[in-house]
């Protein structure tokens, strides 16, 4: 078999896989959505300076930790900013930039998690034997670093 190309099974494991993955994140930050008006962008931006940083973080290092480029961030914090969720503040030091979550996104934060916590339960968690959760967890840990000489792809 040609390497270059799946076969039926592989595409069907693929499309399985992202196809759960996919519904599940949907249902996830849809419930988020509704119940506190963040976005997923906002919660992830808010959970990472507190996770990450413990309320404040570079600019820069955010962008990385979420996968963004510089300016998808900069037009998100610039929303954000208008909301009351987070400020921005230039480094002394250097060219950077510091973003600080205010107490607004503290209490946007606090209130998000147990909606995030309730979905993540209700369609993903609940859904799993420990057999699941143990299998799961292999998979993933294995298939995160994957073939050290294969570039990053993106969908």
């Amino acid at each position: 078999m040609d390497k270059n190309e799946l076969n039926e099974k592989e595409m069907r494991i693929w499309h399985l896989w992202k196809g759960s993955f996919q519904s599940i994140f949907g249902r996830v930050v849809k419930e988020m959505s509704e119940h506190t008006g963040l976005s997923e962008g906002d919660y992830g931006v808010l959970d990472r300076l507190v996770l990450l940083g413990n309320g404040s973080l570079r600019q820069q290092e955010l962008a990385d930790s979420m996968e963004w480029d510089k300016s998808r961030l900069s037009h998100h914090l610039t929303r954000m900013e208008k909301r009351g969720l987070v400020t921005r503040q230039p480094l002394d030091t250097d060219r950077g930039v510091q973003v600080i979550i205010t107490s607004a996104g503290e209490s946007a934060l606090a209130e998000a998690r147990p909606v995030v916590a309730m979905a993540i339960r209700k369609y993903f968690l609940d859904q799993l034997t420990d057999q699941d959760m143990e299998s799961i967890t292999k998979l993933a840990e294995r298939t995160k670093t994957g073939p050290s000489a294969a570039p990053p792809f993106k969908d």
